[in-house]
């Protein structure tokens, strides 16, 4: 997967302020470094890491991170179990987004407020479009 719709979308509908918009490709041998890691982390997600790159979108309002992590790595105390739970983002209002890496490609939610997980149902490329704004045809939503 490509991401080129998307690279050209938020192209269209970010402002330029480069604080806020400075995502980082990673690289191919970086990408094989997250795969060894995390064996069952989906293909469109590291495609999205090669292509879109890390960090923020949409002046600040998701964060995409360098690799998958566990809520620990953000200082966060939770009595879930995390042992198969990674997490790829957050909405820099306390929710995270992840994988269960037992269920297919998924992604999941924590939600702060709750610590609970909730399943989305989607993959990760219908979830980070949505996190985008981006609908089915490549507009604005």
């Amino acid at each position: 997967m490509d991401y080129y719709k998307e690279i050209d979308f938020l192209n269209r509908v970010e402002k330029k302020i480069p604080m806020n918009e400075n995502r980082i490709k990673l690289s191919v041998n970086e990408i094989e470094k997250i795969k060894h890691k995390y064996k069952n982390v989906p293909d469109d997600y590291l495609d999205y890491l090669k292509f879109v790159g890390w960090g923020s979108f949409r002046q600040c309002s998701f964060m995409v991170s360098s690799e998958p992590l566990k809520l620990k790595n953000f200082d966060i105390e939770t009595d879930i179990d995390e042992t198969d739970l990674v997490f790829f983002g957050d909405d820099f209002d306390g929710d995270f987004a992840g994988f269960n890496l037992k269920n297919n490609g998924k992604v999941i939610e924590w939600w702060h407020e709750s610590d609970e997980i909730h399943e989305t149902g989607k993959t990760f490329y219908e979830y980070i479009r949505e996190k985008m704004g981006m609908d089915k045809h490549g507009n604005d939503l």
